[in-house]
């Protein structure tokens, strides 16, 4: 099968990517990071995660304009491995080798239980609002970003939403104050299934 092809976007202050009048750079400058993301405490990764992001608090014209969710990230101190567009783009935000900050206090489903899912997890952001679903484009990026993903950490990972790991029983445990239901109902985990297979 044919690799996917994915767009350098790093979260680092070589980061020259226009964010109003502004660059990435200068916005993580401004908040006195280099880049938005640290060393994983041990090379182990098994996991995937799944989550949508959009614009919708910065612009509800634009919610799915790259640079306004760049400036999300960066204004936050929030990462992902990897931001798919609409139209299928993949950029890479973190390198996969490097632990971004996507999950926030989490736990893992039973039976694993494992918590701060960040440590082993590569963590994949859709482009989409609570409402407006996600492409055939995104899912068919989803799917050989995540095959690409097997193959170079050399077994099958698990696929959970962000939901799955930080939601009401990482609240429950006091891992977090608030309780993540992204990627939400409207992802089809089925069609990115067959779409693995």
């Amino acid at each position: 099968m044919k690799t996917v092809h994915i767009i350098p976007c790093f979260l680092d202050i070589h980061n020259t990517t226009p964010i109003e009048t502004t660059t990435a750079s200068a916005v993580l400058q401004n908040i006195g990071k280099q880049h938005l993301w640290d060393d994983r405490p041990l090379p182990l990764i098994d996991t995937i995660v799944i989550h949508y992001i959009s614009a919708c608090d910065a612009d509800r014209e634009r919610p799915f304009d790259l640079g306004l969710i760049l400036k999300i990230f960066c204004t936050l101190a929030v990462s992902s491995h990897y931001l798919i567009q609409r139209d299928g783009r993949i950029y890479q935000l973190v390198p996969d080798d490097k632990r971004a900050w996507h999950c926030g206090g989490s736990i893992m489903p039973p039976p694993d239980g494992r918590t701060s899912v960040n440590d082993f997890s590569i963590g994949i952001e859709c482009v989409a609002t609570h409402d407006s679903g996600f492409t055939q484009e995104q899912y068919a990026s989803c799917a050989g970003l995540c095959r690409d993903i097997d193959v170079h950490v050399g077994k099958s990972c698990t696929r959970v939403g962000h939901h799955d790991i930080a939601g009401s029983e990482a609240v429950r445990r006091g891992f977090r104050k608030d309780i993540k239901r992204d990627p939400g109902p409207l992802f089809d985990w089925q069609l990115l299934d067959r779409l693995m297979s």
